[in-house]
């Protein structure tokens, strides 16, 4: 194995501990490879290869409820998009919860709504995707789907987690199931939990690398918050 094969996976494997190994793959690796040839190595190769490393990772954390009409316009109309175009740079965090309340009576946990019990519900069937669904970004289209104003009814039941299973190839038995049994209460319990930490008064209530967000600028304001510019965040931070 030639010097700067040793140096490369050296570096692979720093890059991977450093970041949990969220960053880079060995598919990076077998591309870059292809710049090498024995012999002809040199410190600029290296530096082609490290751009191959996406950038760190931006945390963004939700707090919302389901019926709440600010929470379903940003989560479909300005989250959504945010999702679709930066997802892979992006670890997200949501809570379904909102201004709800948990009660402990009798050794039984029930929950208040700021819109009722169909909300709770629909709180626990968002609550339940997250925790069935394998992939976080497809729970999180999900959600989404549950939320938009297309739906019958007020969304986030069980027509729209019927309907959106549907689209999106994701069975929505488990998770209705989930919403109606004890594992709901307890994730949605969670939720309440994280919540209160948060102590935030209104919602939506969004965090970009824990610093609080109002959701107007909210692509822009999520690219500015990358140490290193992914591509597709150029022309966005560009505009004035």
């Amino acid at each position: 194995m030639s010097n700067i094969n040793m140096k490369l996976i050296i570096i692979v494997t720093f890059v991977c501990l450093s970041v949990k190994c969220n960053a880079i793959s060995l598919d990076y690796y077998y591309a870059a490879s292809d710049f090498y040839r024995p012999g002809n190595g040199s410190e600029e190769d290296l530096k082609q290869v490290l751009s191959f490393v996406e950038p760190t990772k931006v945390r963004i954390n939700l707090f919302y409820e389901v019926f709440c009409p600010h929470c379903r316009s940003f989560v479909t109309e300005t989250f959504s998009p945010v999702l679709e175009k930066l997802g892979r740079y992006l670890d997200i965090y949501t809570y379904p919860y909102g201004n709800a309340n948990t009660v402990k009576k009798d050794n039984k946990i029930y929950f208040t709504c700021q819109h009722g019990p169909t909300e709770c519900y629909g709180n626990k069937l968002h609550a339940c995707a997250l925790d069935i669904v394998k992939s976080n970004t497809q729970a999180l289209k999900y959600n989404i789907c549950m939320m938009k104003y297309s739906n019958s009814n007020q969304g986030s039941d069980d027509d729209a987690a019927d309907k959106c299973g549907k689209a999106l190839l994701i069975d929505s038995t488990p998770i209705k199931k989930c919403a109606k049994g004890i594992r709901g209460t307890e994730l949605l319990k969670y939720c309440g939990e994280e919540s209160k930490k948060a102590n935030f008064k209104h919602v939506p209530h969004i965090l970009i690398n824990g610093v609080k967000n109002d959701g107007t600028h909210f692509m822009r304001d999520v690219c500015a918050a990358f140490a290193e510019t992914p591509t597709e965040c150029q022309d966005i931070l560009s505009i004035n």
